[in-house]
């Protein structure tokens, strides 16, 4: 903005400078404006009136530049909830297919002991006896 500023004031300084050196009086007829000025401050006139001019345009580009970039992030806001909405239920999905014991490692309560287990060379107390 400093730059801006100093741009401006030199611009202002050199015009002035044009202006005193340039003193000869000129007629200027524009559509219904007809006026004599010195030559040196018809030019500055319209060199600020220039200057403004773009200024204005550049001001209306910037506002233009910005709705195409809000017009983008707004875009991508919704792709980006989409995908996280889409990621929601393929995991909801993906927890109903797993069955309830592949997530736990303890015996379920309905399933028997299984006796078949048990170390070889040891004998059970039922095995291999006879009862009277």
């Amino acid at each position: 903005m400093c730059s801006y500023i100093l741009a401006i004031a030199f611009s202002i300084l050199l015009s002035a400078v044009y202006a005193f050196q340039n003193a000869s009086d000129i007629y200027v007829k524009f559509l219904m404006f007809e006026r004599s000025f010195p030559q040196g401050v018809w030019e500055a006139l319209l060199f600020s009136a220039g200057v403004l001019l773009m200024w204005v345009f550049s001001i209306f580009a910037s506002l233009e530049g910005r709705a195409k970039y809000r017009a983008m992030i707004k875009e991508r806001d919704q792709k980006i909830a989409g995908l996280e909405e889409e990621k929601k239920s393929m995991l909801s999905a993906f927890n109903n297919l797993v069955p309830a014991s592949a997530h736990s490692f303890e015996p379920t309560p309905e399933s028997p002991p299984d006796d078949s287990k048990t170390a070889p060379g040891t004998a059970s107390e039922d095995k291999g006896t006879v009862s009277d």
